[in-house]
């Protein structure tokens, strides 16, 4: 399907992801960038159901309860489209069982990219939690399912 939503992952655009190249680095949440988001998990995401799907296996996302959002790095929402640097999902609600056990959830959340709100991409029935070292979550995008599953990356809990 022509222009549909993709939101996967690529360092830089680039295709020659391999693990152990140091790549995973230049993915991560920068805490000088925002502090709030100082836990990065690099996984699945798939956009999408049956043939149509869209998969990437080296997919990034960061939370923050402080700051009561998600984020998603060097994100594509659409085939063909440029890479945007990221995309922020604010007004997520929180629950904080403990640091290494979260879970979260939002209804009807508009996110933004460089502050410019994508109502065509709002999210709905978001449900996920990080637990150790895992963090999962599914949504549905405008009219898209979406389903990440990742393993911590990059933590520094004294920020949060």
């Amino acid at each position: 399907v022509i222009g549909m939503l993709s939101l996967g992952f690529a360092a830089c655009g680039s295709d020659d992801e391999e693990e152990g190249n140091g790549k995973e680095q230049n993915q991560e949440v920068k805490n000088n960038e925002d502090p709030f988001f100082s836990t990065s998990y690099l996984g699945k995401m798939q956009v999408g159901a049956g043939e149509s799907s869209f998969v990437n296996d080296s997919a990034v996302c960061a939370y923050s309860v402080e700051g009561k959002a998600l984020v998603l790095v060097n994100a594509k929402l659409m085939t063909g489209m440029p890479t945007l640097d990221t995309i922020r999902v604010d007004g997520v609600s929180f629950t904080e069982k403990s640091v290494a056990d979260v879970t979260f959830a939002g209804e009807n959340i508009v996110p933004t990219w460089k502050g410019r709100p994508f109502e065509q991409y709002t999210l709905t029935s978001l449900q996920g939690y990080a637990k150790n070292d895992s963090l999962v979550f599914s949504c549905m995008m405008g009219q898209f399912p979406v389903e990440f599953a990742g393993k911590l990356i990059q933590t520094d809990i004294m920020t949060r």
